[in-house]
């Protein structure tokens, strides 16, 4: 293919050279309605295929939230005041995502103007929203928050103007790029690092949209009627030369100060979990860092300009290398900037004492942790590189020293059995996290370890290559995705109803509050909530019934009838 696509100018001739940034996912992010919610995910709902076990996925999460909401408005006067501040607040929700202000940051710095809109305000329409497509001669659209095509294709149909340009990039770009077959209304799927295609993107509109070329190291292709642009790879290990994310020139746009903000240092991953597609993220697999110096400077630069007091680290593993860690902590603690901060991190980075106790003097309030299960024979075959043991250390030493743990783990991953997720509630029972999230197997991404087909093969992994949802069907040698399904709600209600860990969806809002002194309080809070509204537990049991059927016959089809009966689910076989 050549390195410069020559494009000809569709419809009207733009008046001016402004950018449009869309950013964001489905759902706002700031405590909308559920019916509100609802009705965003009917107008998913109607591009999708195959979505019998995403739609088993959000009831079992929106069970607990829904049943909080109510328990919370219904009785509040069984509450601490303290319990009550935490589940109201909103600390954690209204920051811009850092894709929107990374943006902002390169078009600016290419001297083009722009205006900014999230999915969100997209969906739910108005004059502003029509006001700024008809001002804006080209959209860059992130897709870092959209999970596959059914939510991606009907907000593209809504940013498509005869007179515009639709430019799509983030996460989703990367997962698509060699297998979608393109559309009309997306004229350049943007594929890697935001920072190296903006430049040229920009060059672009500036030529009226007839020159597209490359960055260095990087190529142009086409699927159907899009031009896909690839970034290509960085030429230094370094990320110390991306510019600072410019949160002052958001925050002047919106009108809003924002104590909490999102900070990123690290692109890729060392390690390659076989669930897991991070590393290959940015179309890029090479682990890549900034310096403690960096960040520091970045951090500081942010506190005394900005207030904030509280930085959200989206690294998928902040914790790495360890020598950048001890020396961030350091340096933090030598400038005394007094911030709060929150990070992803391994299990056993987590293990020696002494690096938890300098986090937490580094102002560090919360870990996010892929415990995945708590079954050795399961994190053996994810290649997690982990033990039961180091995942039990790092909560009892998070949980000694007071630094907040949320754990994910996965449900329904090849070699899962009744047994093996027996293990995982009596791990979590004598090493109970603060917070936990549960996630069902997934077989979106393509290239991730497990799919290779010489792993699949070693498990009798059978899926369904469907990009209209975010769970396609799966099956194993020991569970198809229906039973997974099943299981992940019957382990959420086990974990409420045993009083081991607090669900993280129900109190995601005001997480940042949370303090182990109410910890008791919120063990019963969630107890109680779960129990105390039968009709509405007896309206999603039904709900949930509903859904099994029809994943099944949807599993069947799609599968073949290779499928073996559902069994119990856990919670009816756990004491």
């Amino acid at each position: 293919m050549p390195d410069v696509f020559e494009s000809s100018t569709r419809g009207r001739t733009a008046l001016c050279e402004k950018v449009l940034i869309v950013t964001g996912g489905y759902l706002s992010g700031t405590g909308e309605s559920l019916l509100v919610a609802a009705w965003k995910q009917l107008v998913q709902s109607r591009h999708a295929r195959g979505s019998w076990l995403e739609a088993k996925v959000k009831a079992t999460i929106a069970e607990p939230v829904m049943m909080g909401r109510i328990e919370r408005r219904w009785r509040p006067g069984r509450w601490s005041p303290r319990l009550l501040a935490l589940l109201g607040a909103r600390d954690s929700l209204g920051t811009p995502e850092l894709t929107e202000v990374v943006l902002a940051t390169a078009v600016a710095r290419e001297g083009l103007a722009f205006e900014l809109m999230t999915f969100d305000q997209l969906l739910r329409g108005g004059p502003g929203c029509r006001a700024k497509l008809r001002a804006c001669s080209v959209v860059f659209a992130s897709a870092t928050f959209l999970r596959d095509l059914s939510e991606l294709e009907p907000l593209v149909a809504r940013l498509k103007r005869p007179w515009n340009r639709v430019v799509v990039g983030g996460a989703l770009a990367g997962t698509l790029h060699e297998t979608w077959e393109g559309s009309p209304n997306v004229d350049v799927l943007a594929v890697g690092y935001g920072e190296r295609l903006v430049p040229v993107l920009a060059a672009w509109v500036r030529s009226g949209f007839r020159d597209l070329r490359p960055p260095p190291g990087g190529r142009v292709t086409r699927r159907g009627a899009t031009t896909v642009l690839h970034a290509g790879a960085p030429p230094s290990r370094s990320l110390d030369s991306l510019a600072r994310p410019d949160w002052a020139l958001v925050e002047r746009y919106h009108g809003h100060d924002y104590r909490m903000i999102h900070y990123e240092s690290v692109r890729g991953c060392p390690y390659r979990c076989a669930f897991c597609n991070y590393p290959f993220l940015f179309d890029d697999t090479t682990f890549r860092t900034k310096s403690a110096t960096r960040m520091a400077d970045d951090w500081e630069f942010y506190v005394q300009t900005l207030g904030v007091e509280y930085i959200t680290c989206l690294d998928s593993l902040f914790t790495m290398p360890r020598a950048r860690l001890v020396a961030f902590c350091r340096e933090l603690v030598r400038r005394q900037l007094r911030v709060k901060w929150i990070c992803y991190a391994r299990a056993d980075d987590l293990c020696d004492a002494d690096v938890v106790a300098l986090m937490i003097e580094a102002g560090c309030v919360q870990v996010q942790i892929g415990i995945e299960s708590g079954d050795q024979g399961q994190l053996d075959r994810m290649n997690k590189r982990t033990t039961v043991a180091e995942n039990g250390r790092a909560l009892e030493t998070c949980r000694r020293l007071g630094l907040t743990t949320v754990v994910s783990l996965v449900v329904g991953y090849p070699g899962e059995t009744r047994q093996t997720l027996r293990s995982t509630i009596d791990f979590l029972a004598a090493a109970p996290p603060d917070f936990h999230f549960l996630a069902t197997f997934s077989t979106r991404v393509a290239n991730v370890p497990i799919l290779r087909p010489e792993n699949a093969d070693r498990h009798d992994l059978v899926t369904d290559a469907n990009p209209r949802t975010v769970s396609p069907y799966w099956r194993h040698d020991t569970m198809s995705c229906a039973e997974a399904g099943q299981h992940t709600r019957a382990l959420t209600c086990t974990l409420i109803d045993r009083r081991i860990s607090l669900d993280a969806a129900m109190f995601y809002s005001g997480i940042l509050r949370y303090d182990a002194r109410l910890r008791d309080e919120l063990l019963d809070f969630q107890r109680a909530a779960m129990r105390g509204a039968p009709l509405v537990t007896s309206a999603f049991d039904r709900l949930h019934a509903w859904i099994d059927r029809r994943l099944m016959a949807d599993v069947t089809r799609a599968l073949g009838s290779r499928s073996s009966r559902i069994p119990l689910p856990l919670a009816h076989a756990t004491p």
